[in-house]
């Protein structure tokens, strides 16, 4: 049984509660109240509060770096932003709300990337991200990410504790993957560092995780020898939480040596324990094994008792407020898709008035006037007329953004389900996180006639991630936005380079290795966007006889239309197949007009 990965906060790296916390609580507070001024050192503390009373308060840790965020955004104190959303991630981590952390980290890397190279602060934002990646099933890329830390970390000789942490996260990920050996390794450097080091939490971390690789490999003599050597150095340093997780291991391995009673004293000794702490993860460890073992026992009574523990545990830990917070995003959807049918056919309905009234006056103009008259109510028709056309234009334009919402959001609420009925509660809790955001970004977004460049690439992004989880197919994406184009500064037409990428993904790119690019340039006064994927080509992947047209495509094809008619810069379409070129893919070119936000 693996000891949870290490979680990386800003300024310690910890794994666990002892009392030596609580003192330095007091201490960070102490030296809190004697700071007159609310400035740069003043957040420092904040941040070192948070992450040393997260594991002595209920909700301590998340006020206090809430108010080191607020307080680096008054004063504009970039790497303070930067620690605040980290240690707000890595607090959300801790407590399994995944969406939110990974929000907060990414943020975090981004204020790092835009200002001074902080390479700690990024190591322990990499830690937190491949920490993501592992516990949502992106194993591979949780390695990925724990590789490149590991290399920035070796650059520096002293960082013993940030190399341990990232060599045992990295041990973890492999475990998954079941490459024992290449866990081995990893858990042995975990050890060896930690020895360098006399960090004796690291040395406990890497036997017991080598306990637990031993386990897996069916070495259960080795795995009982690194076991009782972790359980030491934890009873020793009080690591509480440790003591339990490494209990629950040995009596894994006591089972599969057959010694039963020791086997049992150590499921309910770690039981006892994981009680006393509320620790419902150890207690589902536990129940369940606890079950096995009696079942293999023959006490059929007493497993099927154990096993109701750890069912009513799993049912606890996954509740129902997964399934009623879709359920939730079910109702605001239809709710919002209603109200803006609604009010599209409300507008309409006030211009067919006003167009009637408009008729009358103009009767009444003709019965009266003389040739200047009728002249003028003629012009002034005409110019009612226009103001009309695009009153309707700008309904219509609404109406066929809330159709564009229902295109790929019943899909991702699907799939959400299909985990939470798979019981697959991590990726069902990242997932919905990310499908959440998306459906946020497209309701506000499709209310706005512009909206800046930064947000519809954010929304781009969003939306790819979930279509990777979504899709069948395997493709990487990449954004970029190239200089003089600010995306803070310019304004464009929200959700049209959407339903491109859609076309990218579900008829362009083959089932593995696709790839799609965008590029974001300034080109006159246009915003040029460059959707690009390897596929076959259109011509390949559209018969020239079928009759299926994509509705995205359809109504991408209107919304077009009705911006050119009242605007000066009119949008424009190219599709391109690369095969022409003697390449391979699609590129469709979309110039679009800008307003600038000062």
């Amino acid at each position: 049984m693996l000891l949870r990965c290490w979680i990386s906060f800003a300024f310690f790296w910890t794994v666990c509660l002892a009392q030596a916390q609580v003192n330095r609580v007091d201490s960070i507070k102490a030296s809190l109240d004697a700071l007159e001024e609310k400035d740069s050192a003043y957040v420092l503390l904040l941040i070192e509060l948070c992450e040393a009373s997260t594991f002595t308060e209920e909700q301590g840790g998340l006020d206090y770096a809430r108010k080191a965020l607020e307080i680096s955004q008054e004063i504009f104190f970039p790497k303070g932003q930067a620690l605040a959303n980290n240690s707000l991630g890595a607090y959300y981590l801790q407590v399994g709300n995944l969406g939110q952390a990974l929000e907060y980290i990414l943020e975090s890397e981004r204020v790092y990337l835009q200002n001074e190279d902080q390479s700690e602060g990024l190591l322990s934002v990499y830690n937190n991200l491949g920490i993501i990646y592992n516990r949502t099933g992106e194993v591979e890329k949780a390695i990925e990410v724990y590789l490149d830390a590991i290399q920035i970390a070796s650059q520096n000789t002293s960082n013993f504790q940030q190399l341990a942490i990232l060599y045992n996260n990295l041990g973890s990920a492999y475990d998954n993957l079941g490459e024992y050996d290449q866990a081995l390794q990893a858990f042995e450097k975990v050890e060896a560092v930690s020895r360098e080091a006399d960090l004796q939490v690291g040395v406990m971390m890497a036997k017991s995780n080598l306990g637990s690789v031993y386990f897996s490999k069916n070495d259960l003599n080795r795995a009982e020898s690194e076991y009782i050597m972790a359980l030491e150095i934890a009873r020793k340093g009080g690591f509480t939480r440790n003591v339990g997780t490494i209990m629950l291991g040995m009596a894994d391995v006591y089972s599969g040596q057959g010694r039963y009673q020791e086997a049992e004293k150590y499921f309910q000794d770690g039981i006892a324990l994981a009680e006393e702490i509320q620790a419902l993860p150890l207690l589902e460890d536990g129940y369940r094994g606890l079950g096995k073992l009696y079942e293999r026992r023959g006490n059929f009574s007493l497993a099927l008792n154990s096993f109701k523990k750890w069912q009513n545990i799993r049912d606890s830990i996954f509740s129902l407020e997964k399934a009623q917070t879709i359920e939730e995003l079910k109702a605001q959807y239809e709710t919002e898709k209603k109200e803006a049918e609604i009010l599209a056919l409300s507008q309409e309905n006030e211009i067919q008035s006003l167009e009637l009234t408009q008729k009358n006056q103009l009767l009444i103009l003709a019965g009266v006037g003389a040739f200047l008259l009728i002249g003028l109510g003629y012009s002034f028709y005409l110019r009612k007329k226009i103001t009309a056309e695009a009153k309707m234009s700008e309904i219509e334009q609404r109406f066929l953004r809330s159709q564009l919402n229902p295109h790929f959001i019943f899909n991702a609420l699907s799939s959400v389900q299909n985990y939470m009925l798979n019981s697959e509660s991590k990726k069902a809790s990242y997932y919905l996180g990310k499908f959440s955001k998306l459906m946020r970004q497209v309701l506000e977004n499709s209310r706005e006639e512009y909206i800046p460049l930064e947000e519809e690439i954010g929304m781009l992004e969003n939306y790819l991630e979930v279509q990777k989880n979504l899709s069948q197919k395997q493709f990487d994406f990449q954004i970029q936005c190239l200089p003089p184009l600010d995306s803070q500064m310019y304004e464009i037409p929200p959700m049209f380079v959407q339903p491109f990428v859609e076309n990218a993904i579900q008829h362009g790119i083959q089932n593995q290795d696709g790839k799609i690019e965008l590029e974001f340039s300034l080109v006159n006064e246009y915003v040029q966007v460059r959707i690009k994927d390897n596929g076959l080509g259109i011509k390949a992947t559209v018969k020239p006889s079928s009759r299926h047209q994509s509705l995205a495509t359809s109504i991408i094809g209107e919304r077009i239309e009705n911006y050119n008619r009242k605007l000066k810069n009119q949008i424009q379409l190219k599709i391109t197949d690369l095969s022409e070129k003697g390449l391979q893919g699609t590129e469709v070119l979309l110039l679009v007009p800008f307003s600038k936000n000062y």
